[in-house]
């Protein structure tokens, strides 16, 4: 039965934890504190991103030259070998281009517990760059492997070369949620009781 002992106590932690979130329709646990249009220039960016890998893709079908071994003049490539190497171009303009659309939209401007402690609201950023989008999701089947309360900085959320705390909304989630340490945290301390979790059973 000793073995039960640190079982044990995280479930009257969890229990404590939880308590506040009784007989409370909603509660805020974190709040980026920042504008709803904080994204603003996602969108900016990626196409940004887009239209100069487009451009190197085309110099590349236009331009791209190969010198002959023989005797050293250039000559245009061939059209597969330009072709693969535009195509590459425009496959890394997507890649960059939606990574940061990707990223903006896994970004926690809110997110609040709700139904007594059932459930948990997320408000993440569109990636229009305006405005907030909504998911509700179990707060049981919510984790996160890192650590929200460290003890350093006003907060005690302050972690050496990271600016970000990530979650996953279950484990059958690809992508976490992405929220920012500088943001405004109800209780760090309750936050890792109720989520964190050191080993994490694989998905189903």
């Amino acid at each position: 039965h000793a073995g039960n002992g640190p079982i044990q106590m995280d479930n009257v932690q969890k229990r404590k934890a939880l308590a506040q979130f009784k007989d409370k329709a909603e509660v805020t646990v974190y709040d980026r504190q920042s504008s709803r249009t904080h994204f603003r220039w996602g969108p900016w960016v990626a196409g940004g991103q887009m239209l100069m890998w487009i451009n190197f893709a085309d110099f590349y079908w236009r331009y791209s030259m190969d010198k002959d071994e023989e005797t050293g003049e250039l000559h245009i490539s061939p059209a597969w070998k330009r072709a693969c190497t535009a195509a590459i171009a425009l496959v890394a303009g997507l890649v960059v281009g939606g990574g940061v659309l990707h990223y903006i939209s896994r970004c926690v401007a809110r997110m609040q517990v709700i139904d007594g402690g059932q459930m948990v609201r997320l408000e993440t950023y569109r990636i229009s760059g305006r405005g907030t989008k909504t998911k509700v999701v179990p707060l049981a089947g919510m984790f996160s492997r890192d650590r929200l309360f460290t003890g350093e900085g006003p907060n005690g959320v302050t972690k050496p070369k990271s600016s970000q705390y990530s979650i996953y909304a279950s484990r059958q989630s690809n992508y976490a949620y992405i929220m920012s340490r500088a943001g405004s945290f109800r209780d760090p301390k309750a936050f890792d009781v109720l989520f964190h979790r050191a080993i994490v059973p694989d998905k189903k």
